[in-house]
């Protein structure tokens, strides 16, 4: 593992036996771990294996029925999604979740709705309050945008431009709310292997410039060996195995759950 910010090796999330049913599914099962500061954590498992329900657990959807979760030592279980962006968490969707008809500059500016504090008082009061925020979140959305070297497609709706940018776009408007904690789900689906490299490169960018603990949900496996510092492996709601990528993609148990017994066999 690279060395987290600050040195710290310090737990960022702690799961700590996870249970999530959906009527009689059995969704997640006794999930434990911990993710430190300044990793990037792969989460692996074939479709159903419950690996978007633990994301939605951590962030507030579906709370587990049992067993806890904790945020820098704070226990967040059954906390409101709003309530936990607020203590640094974001996250990117599995299905894109942008919003068609408008700019990819828009887009990135909803972002920073966790940092807005709306009321009268500051909109009368606008050239002595809001204005100032205004600018403040006007910077940090442009630093992103740099970051991620999407200036040529700032004005842009996000419905023309390929898959490969709405992508970035969406990494975009997870990084404008200043995560320390950020979780991605599948990044790279339907990307060309371009792409793939342009995203990988830019997630360790944040880890390592922006100070990111990353939670990465990736069915490309080149990926998650090559960018990951850990990974756990899930298979029907129950852990698999745990550690290093490249040695767990040699175990059998592994391989028969995500690969298959037929294709670990070849």
């Amino acid at each position: 593992m690279k060395p987290s910010p600050g040195g710290a090796d310090t737990a960022v999330l702690e799961c700590r036996q996870v249970e999530r049913r959906f009527g009689g599914l059995v969704a997640l099962s006794g999930v434990d771990l911990q993710i430190r500061r300044g990793e990037i954590f792969g989460l692996v498992g074939p479709n159903g294996s419950g690996k978007t329900t633990l994301t939605n657990a951590i962030t507030g959807f579906y709370p587990p029925q049992r067993g806890r979760i904790l945020l820098d030592g704070r226990d967040i279980t059954g906390m409101q999604p709003h309530a936990v962006a607020r203590l640094g968490v974001a996250r990117t969707f599995q299905n894109l979740a942008l919003f068609n008809g408008m700019t990819v500059l828009d887009n990135i500016l909803l972002g920073r709705h966790v940092h807005m504090r709306p009321s009268v008082l500051r909109t009368a009061l606008y050239s002595l309050l809001a204005r100032k925020d205004e600018i403040r979140h006007r910077i940090a959305v442009e630093e992103v945008i740099d970051f991620l070297q999407l200036q040529g497609v700032r004005d842009e709706l996000v419905d023309v431009i390929p898959i490969g940018l709405k992508k970035r776009v969406e990494l975009a408007r997870a990084l404008v709310a200043e995560p320390s904690f950020l979780i991605l789900d599948e990044p790279m689906a339907g990307m060309n292997q371009e792409e793939k490299e342009y995203m990988a490169r830019f997630v360790l960018d944040a880890r390592d410039e922006r100070g990111v603990t990353v939670l990465l949900i990736e069915h490309h496996m080149d990926i998650i060996t090559g960018i990951c510092d850990r990974m756990l492996v899930l298979s029907y709601g129950e852990m698999i195995d745990i550690g290093v990528p490249r040695e767990l993609i040699k175990d059998p148990r592994v391989i028969k759950a995500y690969l298959g017994g037929a294709h670990g066999a070849s």
